[in-house]
């Protein structure tokens, strides 16, 4: 397992435990999206956003809902440049462009 992968495993956890995490990631445009809050906590996502059906993913990507952008985003695990979590005080975790 490579750092980056090991990135995403802490990302994924932490989000099946209900908590938010910052993220940065490399976009498909080439672009660096940077701070992304995210979260798989429906208590944090308003209903009406509210997954409708689970469906089954391909599983090198993240998927999870942006509290700042209010919708759902997916994104590749290698894209991944750092995360920490935010909804408890944690240690920043981010890798080396």
């Amino acid at each position: 397992m490579n750092a980056t992968q090991s990135v995403a495993k802490i990302i994924r956890t932490a989000l099946s435990n209900g908590e938010s995490v910052r993220v940065s990631f490399l976009k498909v445009d080439g672009t660096l999206a940077v701070d992304r809050q995210i979260t798989r906590n429906l208590l944090l996502i308003p209903k009406d956003k509210h997954p409708k059906f689970v469906r089954g993913e391909n599983p090198h990507y993240i998927t999870a809902f942006d509290l700042k952008k209010q919708d759902w985003i997916r994104f590749h695990e290698d894209s991944v440049r750092g995360c920490m979590e935010f909804s408890r005080e944690a240690e920043n975790v981010a890798l080396a462009s």
